[in-house]
């Protein structure tokens, strides 16, 4: 395995209070899971920012000593101006865990194009050299359209700014993203199974083909899985995610 194919496990993904509005503390503690995540052949966390900031010291230390990296912080922090302290906290956070990089995303309001691109390049005065700050370029935010994308992303050719692109897209979202991305795609949020059980392998492998052929040859997170919008528990969702793992381990292998 190539420092490329590393495949991390998203801890929102076990997380039930993911998207609620009313309780966002964590309801389980990632360091009772991250010998059984090692063992179980992930090479690292995406730890929702949650994870690390609404738990004690102890736990805090148990995920930074612990067996699994966290690799990536799943940040939720706002690029609206006032957020300000919320960006700290992110990188704090960042830096407490010497992780490599963050998931974030832009603003929704167009209106505010030229303050978020202000605001991310001060951010990134924040981290260490060559943090990967990896914008999600969700939908909602003005970067999922790919023109303006474009623009935010020449604006910010001196900054370290990375992108993400959902496995489940289809081959034309990809030669888009990829079109206007190119070489700053470099990290991908895989969610291989939906409500309808689990993609065909088969299909696994023909996306993972096609984003060989646009170039990618980057790190992956289990973002979702199976049951995740059905209430399933907790152990069933980590163990769907395993399996999911391994379908994508099989096809990293036949396409390399």
């Amino acid at each position: 395995m190539t420092q490329q194919n590393r495949i991390f496990l998203g801890t929102i993904l076990l997380e039930r209070n993911r998207w609620s509005k009313e309780n966002r503390s964590p309801s389980y503690r990632v360091s009772d899971w991250t010998a059984r995540i090692r063992d179980d052949g992930f090479d690292g966390l995406e730890l929702w920012e949650l994870h690390g900031l609404m738990v004690d010291d102890e736990e805090r230390e148990r995920l930074r000593t612990g067996p699994v990296p966290v690799a990536l912080v799943n940040s939720y922090a706002s690029c609206e101006p006032e957020d300000e302290e919320g960006r700290r906290r992110t990188a704090e956070l960042a830096a407490f865990f010497d992780a490599e990089g963050m998931k974030f995303n832009f603003g929704r309001e167009p209106a505010h194009k030229a303050k978020y691109i202000a605001v991310v390049r001060e951010w990134a005065t924040m981290f260490k050299p060559g943090f990967r700050m990896l914008s999600e370029n969700h939908r909602g935010t003005i970067t999922d359209d790919v023109e303006v994308a474009a623009d935010v992303y020449r604006e910010l050719h001196d900054v370290p700014l990375g992108a993400i692109i959902h496995f489940q897209s289809d081959e034309t979202a990809y030669r888009e993203r990829f079109g206007t991305y190119g070489d700053r795609l470099t990290h991908i949020h895989c969610s291989l199974s939906g409500e309808d059980g689990p993609m065909p392998e088969i299909e696994v492998c023909r996306r993972l083909e096609w984003l060989r052929e646009f170039g990618f040859n980057g790190t992956f997170t289990m973002e979702f899985t199976e049951g995740v919008r059905g209430g399933l528990g907790i152990e069933e969702l980590y163990r769907n995610a395993v399996r999911d793992l391994k379908i994508l381990r099989r096809c990293l292998e036949k396409v390399g």
